[in-house]
């Protein structure tokens, strides 16, 4: 019976499908939808806004110089003077080389590093290219 009744709705659909007139595009639907593409294409998801604006941060900026020009004017630039007076700048600046005589490192080591170095040397031009690769 199933065999008597695909036959009947094949029957069916084939005179349906006969009857039925044909649908066609019209004479520029590719250009259409190219044109719709294109126009979506240029909306931007997201548009940067810096959140403070670029007068906003240069008055900062000038505010701030000035505060600290006033403030040297004021107080003074010399370490002798104002709040100065008790550092010693001299000292942060002294190369103490001394723990490095007595310092002995093995060649295992040194190797390690410089290859440590040439990996990542050889990585970061790698990375690059492949990057640009996916990218663009």
């Amino acid at each position: 019976m199933d065999e008597l009744e695909n036959k009947k709705l094949e029957a069916l659909v084939n005179k349906m499908m006969e009857d039925a007139p044909l649908d066609s595009p019209s004479v520029d639907f590719t250009q259409n939808v190219m044109q719709k593409i294109v126009a979506e294409a240029h909306n931007e998801v997201f548009q940067y806004k810096p959140i403070v604006s670029g007068k906003v941060l240069s008055f900062i900026f000038i505010a701030f110089t000035a505060l600290l020009i006033y403030l040297g004017s004021q107080v003074g630039l010399d370490s002798g003077q104002g709040w100065f007076k008790d550092l010693h700048v001299e000292t942060w600046f002294q190369a103490n080389w001394d723990w490095m005589g007595h310092y002995n490192s093995s060649k295992v080591m040194v190797y390690g590093f410089l290859f440590l170095g040439l990996m990542f040397f050889a990585q970061v031009p790698w990375l690059k290219k492949q990057l640009n690769k996916t990218a663009f």
